[in-house]
């Protein structure tokens, strides 16, 4: 009877001892795992170019999540900030964002903004880069890069620099910049100031919705309008994108969407305008990047 109860002793430290050893294997191996990515190659984007980095470039807005919009575009402007807030409308990040890119002195600086996805591979922060060929681009800095992960992470960096070190002919990854914002401009008119009434704003995905926003117009904004936008209604279906028609007043088509949680509106892109004129105007705006809760005008 001793002896089996000196087996059964003996068994269970032999069994606690290899657990102790799988177990420490497994940590070790776990954080191997998790960190080997800080010591390897740098993580860039977007499209993996990469460049020198650039002096003096500050990042005004870095961070990961998941959904993001990718854009890879040049704000020099306060309307550019405001355009660009439309690509992330969600209430937790559109406003703060908005706020934070109009800190800088836009008549001194532009912002290089970049959204990615960085696979698996979290960051602490980037850096702004440039190559003679391709441009601007990102390098993720105190990356850890994971072997899986349930859902891989989008990056957006923001970063401010000279205005006179941009150029007339900027490249971000290769190409030319996409406009800041998620909405195109499709139609644009004057309006006789005799015509124009108060403020209206609409949505015209379907035929009906334009036909009816064009209606109450004078003859010659309404012709312009229906032949600018007539082919878009040959189907009923408004497809990936839906359409928002708005009467407001500026200085000429140089406008730009801003989408907000809360309202659509168009906003000058341009600089001050001594003489704002009456203006009927339609823009293209992918479905989801129209947030369910927001007013049109």
């Amino acid at each position: 009877m001793a002896g089996d109860s000196a087996d059964a002793r003996l068994r269970a430290g032999t069994w606690w001892i290899t657990a102790a050893v799988v177990a420490g294997a497994l940590l070790a191996g776990w954080v191997w795992w998790a960190v080997e990515g800080s010591d390897g190659p740098p993580v860039s984007g977007p499209d993996g170019v990469d460049g020198a980095v650039v002096p003096g470039a500050q990042t005004v807005h870095f961070e990961q999540g998941h959904g993001f919009a990718p854009v890879s575009t040049m704000l020099r402007s306060p309307a550019d900030v405001k355009a660009f807030a439309g690509w992330f409308p969600q209430e937790s990040m559109g406003a703060g964002l908005r706020d934070e890119l109009l800190e800088p002195d836009l008549d001194a600086k532009a912002l290089v903004a970049m959204s990615w996805s960085s696979g698996c591979t979290s960051a602490e922060g980037a850096v702004l880069t440039y190559a003679e060929n391709t441009g601007y681009s990102a390098r993720l800095t105190d990356t850890t890069t994971y072997e899986t992960c349930d859902s891989p992470w989008d990056v957006l960096a923001v970063f401010a620099v000279a205005e006179e070190d941009v150029g007339t002919d900027p490249r971000i990854g290769g190409t030319s910049p996409q406009p800041p914002g998620p909405a195109e401009l499709l139609a644009y008119a004057p309006l006789d100031g005799a015509a124009a009434g108060r403020p209206r704003a609409a949505e015209v995905s379907q035929p009906d919705q334009f036909d009816a926003f064009v209606r109450p117009l004078p003859a010659q904004p309404a012709a312009a309008l229906e032949a600018e936008l007539g082919s878009l209604y040959d189907s009923d279906l408004p497809g990936p994108a839906r359409r928002f028609a708005f009467e407001g007043r500026g200085c000429g088509e140089d406008l730009l969407l801003e989408i907000t949680s809360r309202r659509l509106r168009p906003v000058r892109g341009g600089g001050a305008c001594g003489d704002p004129q009456p203006y009927v105007a339609v823009f293209s705006v992918p479905a989801d990047r129209v947030p369910s809760s927001a007013v049109i005008g």
